[in-house]
């Protein structure tokens, strides 16, 4: 069944952590490379003048990202070579080439452009686009890991994304919370939160986006035996604290990530994430439960932060569920 997709990002919703804003091309050219690379832009027109800005939020090694430049333009990176760019238009539209695929991207259309491969690149003069930058690395590691082996070839990705399919209007849906000025405020000033951010990203775009490793990741794994699934249990006992993603935890475990979730599927009836949120959600319930019987002064913000936790409201949801109130009424003394 087709879900209705999310309305296209409106630029007033968009990011408002301005970087510049220029109607010289020079310092356009240059301010914009800094963030991405060194490229060749040029003013389509002579009666056309610049009237450019960009917003920046990074995440980790990864960053969301808004430019407009006012004008037509054109666009040469030749390769972006280190890093991959999703660009999906608010308004206008850009015709974009990358490697032997071309297509004109607009609101319903992102594009996908694949690090490896030529870009050639025309935004027309209206062109206001969210851009999300991810490293190649992490890109090409997280597909490995899943797979289980090093890539034996650069990752290629399908140039067109359809905002309105299903999958489409899922990443569409997560950009649209991330540009959102109330959690850029969240992150940016929290190292954390950018970095599992990004893997969400990452993760999210390998599974939702068609590449050229989508089939090899869609064949059936096996359930590998039980001390695999000790080993990355023990992991998480030990680590729960830090940032762990599921490609850690494969690479400790000596399995690849897809053989890890199966396992604790059929061993513990869980994701891998689930059970490291299950952990650190009863490392904070055991704080509480210790500061009241002590008629200690706790701070749940902190004991959730130290726990691993980085969104407050996603935390304050799963303790209650899973004890069947929130952290406020765990700490509060009991009345004799």
């Amino acid at each position: 069944m087709n879900l209705p997709s999310p309305p296209p990002i409106a630029p007033r919703d968009a990011l408002a952590l301005r970087l510049f804003h220029s109607h010289d091309l020079d310092e356009t050219r240059s301010t914009v490379s800094r963030v991405f690379k060194p490229h060749d832009l040029d003013v389509l027109g002579r009666r056309q003048k610049l009237d450019a800005f960009m917003d920046h939020l990074p995440l980790g090694k990864a960053s969301i990202n808004r430019l407009c430049y006012g004008a037509d333009v054109s666009i040469e990176p030749d390769c972006l070579g280190d890093f991959l760019l999703v660009q999906m238009p608010m308004r206008g539209s850009a015709q974009i080439r990358c490697g032997d695929q071309q297509i004109t991207s607009g609101p319903h259309t992102a594009s996908v452009l694949t690090p490896s491969l030529p870009l050639h690149m025309r935004w027309q003069g209206q062109c206001d686009q969210l851009i999300i930058r991810l490293e190649r690395a992490a890109l090409e590691a997280a597909c490995g890991a899943q797979l289980g082996h090093a890539l034996p070839r650069p990752i290629e990705f399908q140039l067109g994304m359809n905002l309105r399919s299903p999958q489409g209007a899922a990443w569409q849906s997560l950009v649209q919370f991330l540009a959102s000025s109330a959690f850029a405020d969240e992150a940016a000033g929290h190292a954390l939160i950018g970095q599992q951010v990004e893997q969400l990203l990452v993760a999210t775009l390998l599974a939702q986006h068609p590449h050229n490793y989508t089939e090899a990741l869609a064949q059936p794994v096996q359930a590998p035996p039980s001390h695999y699934v000790q080993r990355a249990e023990d992991y998480i006992l030990a680590h729960y604290a830090q940032p762990i993603t599921i490609e850690a935890l494969a690479g400790h475990a000596a399995i690849s990530a897809r053989s890890l979730h199966k396992g604790f599927q059929q061993h513990k009836g869980m994701s891998p994430m689930s059970f490291l949120r299950l952990v650190r959600l009863q490392k904070v319930h055991e704080r509480l439960l210790r500061a009241r019987a002590h008629a200690e002064p706790v701070s749940i913000t902190r004991v959730a932060l130290e726990a691993g936790f980085t969104h407050l409201g996603h935390f304050t949801q799963a303790y209650r569920r899973q004890f069947g109130e929130t952290p406020t009424q765990t700490a509060a003394p009991r009345s004799c």
